[in-house]
């Protein structure tokens, strides 16, 4: 279970959280939701441990995340931003990324099983030997989503997960973060789109 608990954060001068408690069992697809600014993606940060809380804490099944400790709970941690920026010329360069991270290095990569992930998201095989400025910007995030099957990590983090798709890929990257967590993960969301809002287990609305 992952707890976050009054988490305060700031940015120089601007509050972006005052207080946000909620808790995300393991098994469900919790999404945050509010207003442009109001510091959802910064939340996904400090779990990750980027950015420092003002007050509160964030925990994972009773141990409290500390800076000392960000890198090793960062194993078990997978995170899809929302700018999906990538510097790699083709697609199969790009979903071997994620392989290489260190935190990442223990996990083959396999693109046979890769293949059976992107036959849930809808994904042509043929978009593997394509350059990645080929791709639209929904076919880039679900392929992104797609190596998260692979990683298979304890915690997903996705920000605007859909911001690119239409209301069939949406259910399609909504179905596939509840197999992620029927399978035992706590997947947190951050999304303004009411069609995949209301199909999560719970909404967070931050203020």
């Amino acid at each position: 279970m992952l707890e976050i608990k009054n988490v305060k954060i700031k940015m120089g001068e601007q509050q972006l959280l005052g207080g946000l408690s909620f808790s995300a069992e393991d098994g469900q697809v919790v999404c945050i939701t509010g207003d442009s600014g109001c510091g959802k993606t910064s939340l996904l940060r400090a779990i990750l441990g980027f950015i420092s809380l003002q007050e509160g804490h964030i925990s994972v099944d009773g141990e409290l995340l500390t800076p000392a400790a960000a890198g090793e709970f960062r194993k078990y941690i997978a995170y899809v931003p929302q700018d999906l920026a990538m510097p790699m010329e083709t697609v199969g360069e790009m979903v071997r990324m994620p392989f290489a991270l260190k935190a990442n290095l223990a996990t083959p990569f396999s693109k046979a099983r890769l293949m059976e992930e992107w036959q849930k998201l809808d994904l042509a095989p043929e978009l593997y030997d394509k350059k990645v400025s080929e791709l639209s910007g929904g076919q880039r995030q679900r392929i992104i989503i797609s190596t998260l099957g692979l990683l298979k990590k304890t915690i997903v983090l996705a920000d605007e997960p859909t911001s690119a798709l239409d209301a069939h890929t949406t259910a399609l990257v909504l179905a596939y973060f509840k197999a992620l967590a029927a399978g035992g993960a706590t997947v947190i969301t951050v999304s303004h789109d009411p069609a995949f809002t209301d199909g999560c287990d719970k909404k967070v609305v931050t203020a």
